[in-house]
């Protein structure tokens, strides 16, 4: 096995970050293994008196299917972007390892966190307490919301565009209809859980004052670095529209979320059209840095249209449309 990954680094884009990245994987990936398994021995021997217990077609077992099906693409090189900008690379690396390791951590600190409320089915337990602290006070669904955040960490740590789009269209989802219906049991249990939905984002972690600003400061200052240095590539693209969207559900207040989540359709519109149309138009990121960097303070326009609309005002328009035809 180990000359097999020794000669598969060869075929990566950076040998160096492939070993240490599947060397990550595969350590982390041990521990959410053995994470899993002591909560199903765990589970076997604290059992729970029960209100109802709904087998889901997404159990543990297919998560961890979805999961394996994804390994053979990171430790195989197959679906790499090709980046050769060294700085890019080590700047993909560096998010994904950071998403791999606060992933793994949020994961473990949710399953100590859930106790015995643990399941593989969708099971509402007679004492059912609503767990609202720890890590499910960053997200409501931390375990999956941590699973998905491991393996986006992994593609991007392994520059794989593959298996980003395969998370992003096939994986998520799945959790997501997971995650919805095991709240639609929850709320019929304790009518506090929508208080609990109101304030804390489902799959990814709720981020709000010095912690968004922080991390709305580093999207900006990736923004600058690939404009700046024109290196506005497809690869580029997927990091900033995937970075922008995902933090786009993450964001409170709502307005600024709504702000991201647009921000991120235009950096792709502008990048696209600099890449295929013509190249100048790669200076309108320049207004979308300097929105960003109002918006770290004020209502940027965004913000703005969904104080008035809150939506976009495209999809008003549409609406608008629709109804007079």
């Amino acid at each position: 096995m180990l000359e097999h990954i020794l000669k598969t680094a060869n075929l990566s884009i950076n040998p160096t970050l492939f070993l240490i990245g599947i060397v990550f994987i595969y350590l982390t990936g041990i521990l959410l293994l053995i994470a899993v398994g002591l909560k199903f021995l765990e589970h076997a021997k604290h059992r729970q008196k029960l209100d109802k217990e709904t087998p889901h077609f997404f159990s543990t077992r297919e998560m961890a299917i979805c999961v394996l099906l994804l390994m053979p693409f990171w430790s195989n090189s197959i679906g790499q972007f090709k980046i050769h900008d060294i700085i890019t690379q080590y700047i993909f690396f560096g998010v994904g390892l950071t998403m791999l390791l606060f992933a793994i951590v949020w994961h473990i600190w949710a399953k100590v966190n859930i106790g015995f409320m643990w399941s593989d089915d969708i099971e509402i337990k007679k004492k059912h307490n609503l767990i609202t602290h720890g890590a499910f006070a960053i997200a409501r669904h931390p375990m999956y919301a941590s699973l998905l955040m491991w393996c986006w960490g992994a593609s991007f740590m392994m520059f794989n565009w593959t298996t980003l789009l395969a998370i992003s269209f096939l994986f998520l989802p799945l959790m997501v209809e997971r995650a919805k219906d095991e709240e639609k049991n929850l709320l019929q249990k304790n009518k506090d859980y929508q208080l609990y939905q109101r304030n804390v984002r489902m799959l990814v972690p709720t981020t709000s004052g010095a912690t968004s600003i922080i991390i709305r400061i580093i999207l900006l200052a990736l923004l600058i670095y690939f404009v700046w240095t024109d290196t506005i590539t497809i690869p580029v693209l997927f990091l900033l529209v995937g970075l922008h969207l995902y933090f786009g559900y993450s964001f409170l207040p709502e307005k600024v979320a709504f702000s991201y989540r647009s921000k991120s359709g235009m950096i792709g519109i502008i990048g696209l059209l600099s890449i295929y149309v013509w190249h100048p138009f790669i200076y309108l990121y320049y207004v979308i840095m300097g929105m960003c960097l109002y918006g770290l303070k004020w209502n940027c326009p965004c913000m703005l249209v969904y104080e008035k609309y809150h939506m976009c005002p495209c999809f008003v328009l549409l609406k608008k449309c629709i109804r007079k035809k």
